[in-house]
């Protein structure tokens, strides 16, 4: 039995949804993980970390972890560090979609802040092939190991016989699309209304609110806003769409894709980042090319065309979601990387 100590200051998104993931996933595969939560002013300065944690706060543990911004900050007498890179904020595909103060706080702080915990770390994770490639771009050839973030299949499940359900506010348009994410150029929002404006009647699209708080009103007539749901209302979001509609420029790995896919529904997202990852081509949905609004439009109404097509998509987004980014697949991988910091190769 492993006893793993997670440390993750307070966020927002797939990095803060991950860190649950990952200790969920261990307790269920029988082991003991502790995670603590830090405020998130610790994102910003992690080297005050354990002044927060109090004396001895490693004892009764096996390794500590967290996450690249911090991990470095983390180390405990005798025990390893594991750190896991989401994503590297000096991406270059991200830049175009950051502005002048994020992109400096990137280079100068969080870059640094990175590469300490890729470089002091005994085991690296990456969440991605993709940015497992970023890494090595951006930090040189180190040993890393592609961990994909994990997903509760046994909660993100699809309704019976993959029929849609009816939890979403009521419209009376046929075609229900669902966008998932901040309001963020990085996430695609701005394309969504440019989007919908080439759609139909026929389709309508609900999305979350922002994880910054904006609650603006809807930028597009056939747009619904459905708030911040919390875990269950996400599953009944997803249960009660025909696809999921995704157009990010660049992702770590994409836990909304592989969530959506879980509940047996298709995907169409961008050709870009790690995107490609979770989403096949033709089998669990359709990738487009970035910043294509009429290639995601034709997308979409391809789809929406299609019902039995929809279906089998949906069938086999949830089986290989399943068999790739569930939480045993997930415990497995992390318990060979522990028991590789802590004995040696495996």
């Amino acid at each position: 039995m492993l006893k793993p100590l997670y440390i993750s200051p307070l966020g927002k998104g797939g990095v803060d949804i991950g860190i649950q993931n990952i200790t969920r996933a261990m307790q269920r595969a029988g082991h003991q993980p502790s995670l603590r939560r830090l405020s998130h002013l610790f994102n910003f300065a992690p080297m005050a970390a354990k002044l927060a944690l109090g004396r001895n706060w490693w004892q009764g543990h096996d390794l500590v972890q967290g996450r690249s911004r911090c991990a470095w900050a983390l180390r405990a007498p005798g025990l390893p560090l594991v750190t896991t890179v989401h994503h590297i904020v000096t991406d270059p595909l991200l830049q175009p979609y950051s502005s002048p103060q994020q992109r400096l706080f990137y280079r100068l702080v969080e870059k640094t802040y990175d590469g300490l915990s890729v470089r002091l770390a005994d085991e690296v994770i990456c969440v991605s092939r993709y940015t497992q490639e970023q890494t090595r771009r951006t930090y040189g050839d180190r040993p890393t190991t592609v961990i994909y973030d994990g997903i509760d299949t046994e909660a993100f499940t699809p309704a019976p016989d993959f029929e849609r359900t009816n939890d979403l506010p009521a419209h009376p348009v046929p075609i229900r699309l669902l966008f998932v994410g901040n309001r963020t150029r990085r996430k695609g929002f701005d394309l969504l209304p440019k989007i919908m404006d080439q759609l139909g009647p026929q389709y309508v699209l609900y999305y979350t609110e922002s994880f910054q708080g904006v609650q603006a009103a809807p930028p597009h007539p056939q747009m619904v806003r459905i708030g911040t749901p919390d875990r269950d209302g996400l599953i009944a979001a997803y249960r009660s769409c025909d696809m999921l509609l995704f157009p990010a420029r660049v992702e770590g790995f994409g836990i909304v894709a592989a969530e959506a896919g879980a509940c047996g529904r298709p995907v169409i997202t961008t050709n870009a980042s790690a995107l490609p990852e979770v989403v096949n081509h033709g089998e669990t949905g359709l990738l487009c090319e970035l910043d294509n609004v009429q290639a995601f439009v034709q997308a979409i109404q391809e789809l929406g065309e299609d019902p039995a097509r929809r279906l089998q998509m949906g069938q086999a987004a949830r089986e290989r979601v399943a068999s790739n980014f569930g939480y045993a697949v997930l415990a497995r991988k992390l318990e060979a990387v522990y028991r590789r910091a802590l004995f040696g190769s495996n």
